[in-house]
């Protein structure tokens, strides 16, 4: 049973690392934690669903951040990740539990030329897990916070933030500031967006006609270890604000249609994906491009089988909130209000 339990949970190691090769909450052996690239996988998805579900992105041109920003801004917003992770086995359906939230200051300054500069600032990064026989807490507030050594990031993180701004005339993304215990990637392409959509949710917009905010292009992922698959996500716009633009957004995954055999902790499996997909929505500011309100749902299938012919199936539920810090949780059917960004006090 020892050596059963340790495959299955080392698996989940592998989960985090099939969905996204970046980001600063990944999972390790053992432990269930985040990796908020992660994408959903329960069916596929074909191009006539996403059409029905989505329509024809509107005007994805080239993306860009618009001009208009006078003065710097700060947002202050609260993301939320909770993870289920629920698998079946011969002692019957086992469930694990993640939580993570980050509380976190995005403080924006134009450039010129169309472009903005960005520093982020965590107030404080709360985590915690439960498994069969552990659990583990975190909070960076706390003076003396234990944390396994492949946590060690969100300490990182916390004390440190990141920076990046856009170039090109908001055509680009690149990072200009990050520990090199959070992200190790290229500063600059695509791998650095993907850093900063995983970390705060963050997409570069599209420009349409006359310069008008429009969806970001379709953006396709592709990861390769250890298990290849493919990712292709789509925008649409689903409404406007004042210098804001809410976004519909839809994911599917794809992979091959055999097995791939990967080497655990405890052992070796077979390992087979299904489709799958993603799906929720995302309001943005239309000049910084900075989240103001994000609510999106994650689901992965898998299917493993042991080397002693034992088949596991398992499911993984994430539900990922962004809000203004300090926002209330809203009543049924109550409408919410679109935060309008803080100006800075002049010589911050």
């Amino acid at each position: 049973m020892g050596s059963h339990l340790k495959l299955r949970l080392s698996w989940v190691a592998l989960l985090s690392t099939l969905v996204a090769t970046t980001g600063c909450f990944t999972e390790s052996s053992e432990e269930v934690t985040f990796d908020e690239g992660d994408l959903l996988l329960e069916q596929e998805l074909s191009e006539s669903d996403a059409e029905t579900l989505l329509g024809e992105p509107a005007g994805v041109s080239k993306p860009a951040i618009l001009p208009g920003l006078s003065e710097p801004a700060v947002h202050s917003l609260e993301k939320r990740v909770v993870q289920t992770l629920s698998q079946s086995s011969p002692d019957g359906l086992e469930t694990s539990r993640a939580q993570l939230s980050a509380e976190f200051d995005v403080r924006v300054e134009a450039r010129g030329g169309g472009d903005f500069s960005y520093r982020v600032s965590y107030r404080r990064i709360v985590y915690s897990h439960t498994l069969p026989g552990e659990s583990v807490a975190f909070d960076s507030t706390a003076r003396k916070a234990d944390l396994p050594p492949s946590l060690e990031h969100l300490r990182e993180l916390a004390g440190s933030g990141f920076s990046f701004q856009t170039t090109g005339g908001g055509l680009a993304l690149e990072l200009t500031e990050v520990p090199a215990t959070v992200y190790g990637g290229d500063l600059k392409g695509v791998a650095a967006s993907e850093f900063i959509a995983d970390e705060i949710g963050m997409v570069l917009l599209g420009r349409g006609a006359g310069g008008s905010a429009t969806a970001p292009a379709p953006h396709a992922r592709r990861v390769e270890s250890p298990v290849p698959m493919d990712i292709n996500t789509r925008y649409s716009v689903k409404s406007t604000g004042q210098d804001t633009l809410t976004l519909d957004m839809l994911a599917s995954v794809t992979a091959g249609a055999g097995a791939t055999q990967v080497t655990l902790v405890g052992g070796s499996a077979s390992v087979k994906l299904g489709g799958g997909h993603s799906f929720g929505e995302l309001t943005v500011d239309a000049i910084s491009g900075v989240p103001r309100h994000a609510d999106w749902n994650r689901y992965i299938e898998i299917s493993l089988k042991t080397d002693g012919g034992e088949r596991i199936e398992q499911r993984k539920h994430e539900v990922v909130t962004i809000r203004p810090a300090g926002e209330p949780e809203l009543s049924p059917g109550k409408a919410r209000a679109v935060p309008v960004a803080k100006p800075l006090p002049p010589g911050r």
